[in-house]
């Protein structure tokens, strides 16, 4: 190579390294010139739903004389409730910079479950095991797969809650499926009564019962009944459960030409009619069995003081006994006060039986009886309008015409109460007891009471239109 060509390739290579020289420091010229005046730690940033946020706190650095103070900063698009993309925009000597915000869900949902219970066949819906979901996104449950449930035996299955952000909780659950084969009962069949071109309440008092469906249905076949004629017609009734079962049931519906309000005589047959006023009480189902022990039937005038025990007046009712009407609060000074306050109270009595045996009695019981001087205290000559009122209004009022004298005392001695709870020698004997808690001598008196009449022929019935209506005379 010659020496003029060696000199050549030296001037150009000495010339380049020149050039870059010049490109290089040109290059950190603009950097340094054009470098963002706003540095951030990261950018996007990601925020948990739900949490606040702090935009200064997202800067790194501020180049040239700048300070923090100096930034204005914009975060109103940024909504931390909901999932989702947003923009912070920061602006500085003119100039804006955009920081990415990412509202994420990182926490899976929390949630109970509890094993179930069903029949062959059933549909189960993931609502009927899950329950208490926790997340601070919105949630969805389902089975993990689909899940069939023909066969008898035990199934795990998996259930899955599901948030916005895709977090999921998965936990499991025993399903006992069973085959059943039993029929559903119906209880509270007794006869209904009509007025002709009334209205009736078919389930009045009716209710259905399963082995393992809470809640079978009733079908109501009505379509014999006239009620624009009297006469005693036939209501049938199915009650099916979930599983299929079937059974069939009838009563009795009678369509009078006006239900009767006034009193009935005596008849010639012996009959003892058992009224227990006050309750319901403690001392309510042991009464019950008592009378279910001799195949007896009584009557309750009850009362709204003590509606812990009100399910034995639907017990008492649904086997055979009568449910009166007495008080509700039992406070002569209210109850007395105006016939607008009579009526009201009898009234909420009413609606409360109503809840348990699915209709208002009309047999009622005045505190004190008819011929009782405590209301005059409060409105004179009361009385004497309501005893006409009630059975105006379609009641009918009942006294009594033997007194066991429980109601002299409380542990009133058993052997007064059966002395004088058995004198009587009448044909229809109506006899006043009391059911409430302070009379245990009175449920330990009944039998003897009973058997007494039982050896006299009586039979034990409840309250009805055509049973004996004892009335006092009133004193007011």
């Amino acid at each position: 190579m010659s020496l003029k060509l060696k000199k050549d390739i030296k001037k150009k290579a000495i010339l380049l390294v020149g050039i870059l020289c010049i490109v290089t420091v040109v290059f950190f010229i603009f950097k340094m010139f054009n470098k963002p005046l706003i540095a951030f730690k990261k950018n996007p940033v990601e925020v948990e739903i739900n949490e606040s946020i702090d935009p200064a706190s997202y800067i790194e650095e501020i180049h040239g004389k700048y300070k923090s103070s100096d930034v204005k900063i914009d975060a109103s698009q940024v909504d931390t409730k909901k999932l989702g993309e947003y923009t912070i925009q920061y602006a500085l000597n003119d100039k804006k910079y955009d920081l990415t915000v990412k509202v994420v869900d990182t926490h899976a949902p929390t949630f109970k479950v509890k094993n179930l219970d069903i029949d062959v066949g059933m549909k189960v819906d993931v609502k009927d095991v899950v329950s208490d979901i926790k997340d601070a996104t919105k949630t969805k449950a389902y089975f993990k797969k689909d899940y069939n449930f023909t066969k008898e035996g035990k199934q795990n299955v998996t259930v899955v809650v599901e948030d916005e952000g895709g977090n999921k909780t998965e936990k499991e659950i025993e399903v006992n499926i069973v085959k059943d084969t039993e029929k559903p009962e119906l209880t509270g069949l007794h006869d209904l009564t009509v007025k002709v071109n009334g209205d009736v309440d078919y389930l009045s008092g009716l209710t259905a019962k399963d082995n393992r469906d809470p809640s079978p249905k009733i079908t109501v076949d009505s379509s014999d009944v006239n009620l624009k004629k009297t006469g005693t017609y036939t209501v049938k009734y199915t009650v099916k459960d979930r599983s299929g079962n079937a059974d069939t049931f009838t009563r009795n519906v009678k369509v009078l030409k006006k239900v009767v309000t006034k009193a009935v005589p005596s008849s010639e047959e012996k009959i003892v009619y058992l009224t227990f006023d006050d309750g319901p009480s403690e001392n309510t189902k042991k009464i019950i069995d008592i009378l279910d022990k001799y195949d007896a039937k009584a009557t309750f005038f009850v009362t709204g003081n003590n509606k812990k025990c009100n399910k034995y007046i639907k017990e008492a009712y649904e086997k055979g006994h009568t449910i009166g009407l007495h008080t509700y609060s039992h406070d002569y000074k209210e109850v007395y006060s105006s016939m607008d306050a009579y009526f009201d109270d009898l009234n909420k009595i009413g609606q409360m039986v109503k809840e348990q045996i699915g209709f208002v009695p009309k047999y009622i019981r005045f505190p004190g009886g008819s011929s009782n001087t405590k209301s005059a205290s409060y409105c004179k000559g009361l009385m004497t309008t309501l005893v006409s009122e009630v059975q105006n209004r379609g009641y009918q009022y009942y006294d009594w015409n033997a007194d066991s004298t429980d109601a002299a005392g409380n542990n009133r001695p058993v052997s007064v109460i059966v002395k004088n709870a058995t004198q009587s020698k009448a044909k229809n004997i109506n006899l006043l007891m009391h059911d409430t808690a302070a009379k245990s001598t009175t449920v330990e008196a009944l039998p003897k009471i009973i058997e007494h009449y039982q050896k006299l022929g009586y039979t034990f019935k409840g309250i009805d239109d055509t049973s004996f209506t004892p009335h006092h005379g009133v004193n007011n």
